[in-house]
């Protein structure tokens, strides 16, 4: 009879610290966040303006006809805020939103381009503190405008405006590696890295802001106001600095081994031909040369004919090919060292990690001359070799133009 007690006793106390669903949080009480922007508040410069993408789930169906449009209403609200920090602005959202905002699904971040030339570094301790909130996102920078009008324009591709920017902005990597997705965990490192400067993706708004974000919007073939990936921004000491333009980012895409397919172009005889690149490694390493620390980048890739516009090329010939592959190497050994010039003497910032790769191979000379590395990154020499080689033409090793008179 004792030890049926003990027993009994034994297995009462074991439940005690079992938690059940002290946490469970119903959809229809919660408003699910999928996109945050961040702008200077016009009323007041010394706040931050935040804005909420969420979901309405009632017109947010994927059965419903397809994009911002159709019979059904507009899928998605916008809640803004006003406060010092992100933590005043939510707090300040409460009054007007029924139900409780929930990050957990937030797939994008927007920066106002006033707000990040003012400075970004202080912003986000919210964001990396809070459990619910996951900093996988992406982080992209509206140019030459604001985070809230990103976030009021609807989309006809997609239901979900924030969805669709974001497939927008994986498909532009894939098709071009002028931009690459980053997220808000690599932004916030490098933040606080004295070897590797920030950057990040940025997104225009293109034609009437007014209309944007009606449903007319995205009932017509062609909008009146819609979204346009662009290519990096570029951060120093955690505040904008510039743009790379397309030419420059998809250099600083082969040095960060983010590219997907690289379309590079050849001048040739009354016309050109183009390759496309699908598998791309680039070595970077420093090293020291009479005391002096240089950076050696090796590309290796390989490569495809993607288009012939010349009738007087013929790739079906081996020295045609070998020829093509060294003019190859030569288009990307320039691209990538215009993407190093304009980083070292037009917007200068280590955006390239040269910083930490000097403190890899000298950790005593990084100790050493670390505060005063802004004066010496624009000094740092840089050698780039490549190897492409050309392994298919497609399925034609002539092109028709040949026979054409």
């Amino acid at each position: 009879m004792f030890q049926r007690i003990c027993h009994i006793t034994l297995c009462l106390m074991l439940l005690l610290p079992l938690s059940g669903c002290w946490d469970i949080k119903f959809l229809d009480q919660l408003s699910i966040v999928l996109g945050m922007g961040l702008d200077v508040d016009p009323d007041n410069p010394d706040n931050i303006l935040v804005s909420l993408q969420v979901v309405v789930p009632s017109q947010a169906s994927e059965s419903s006809p397809g994009g911002g449009g159709g019979t059904s209403g507009i899928p998605v609200t916008k809640y803004i805020g006003r406060g010092k920090t992100i933590l005043d602005a939510l707090q300040n959202m409460d009054n007007v939103a029924p139900r409780r905002f929930y990050f957990a699904h937030n797939q994008m971040m927007i920066i106002g381009e006033d707000l990040a030339k003012k400075g970004v570094d202080g912003l986000f301790d919210l964001i990396d503190r809070d459990p619910e909130i996951r900093i996988d996102f992406s982080l992209l920078v509206a140019k030459h405008g604001t985070a809230a009008q990103v976030l009021e324009t609807l989309t006809n591709m997609e239901k979900l405006p924030v969805k669709q920017m974001y497939k927008t902005l994986e498909s532009y990597n894939k098709r071009a590696s002028a931009a690459y997705p980053v997220s808000m965990k690599d932004f916030i490192l490098k933040l606080n890295d004295p070897g590797e400067m920030a950057v990040t993706g940025s997104v225009e708004f293109i034609g009437d802001s007014e209309k944007a974000g009606t449903k007319e919007n995205v009932e017509k073939i062609s909008p009146d106001g819609y979204l346009r990936i662009g290519n990096m921004a570029v951060f120093k000491n955690g505040k904008l600095t510039g743009y790379l333009n397309q030419f420059d980012s998809k250099g600083l895409a082969i040095i960060k081994n983010k590219v997907q397919r690289l379309v590079v172009p050849i001048p040739v005889e009354k016309g050109e031909v183009h390759i496309a690149v699908l598998h791309s490694k680039a070595s970077v390493k420093a090293r020291f040369s009479h005391g002096k620390p240089e950076v050696v980048v090796r590309i290796k890739q390989r490569a495809n004919v993607f288009d012939v516009d010349s009738r007087k090329i013929r790739v079906d010939k081996k020295e045609t090919i070998s020829w093509l592959e060294k003019e190859a190497e030569q288009q990307v050994i320039k691209m990538v060292n215009g993407t190093i010039s304009t980083l070292q003497h037009e917007l200068d910032s280590d955006a390239l990690g040269y910083g930490n790769l000097v403190y890899k191979a000298s950790p005593s000379y990084w100790k050493a001359h670390k505060k005063e590395w802004e004066t010496l990154f624009p000094e740092i020499r840089t050698v780039v070799s490549s190897d492409v080689e050309i392994y298919s033409t497609g399925v034609r090793n002539q092109s028709y133009l040949q026979n054409m008179k």
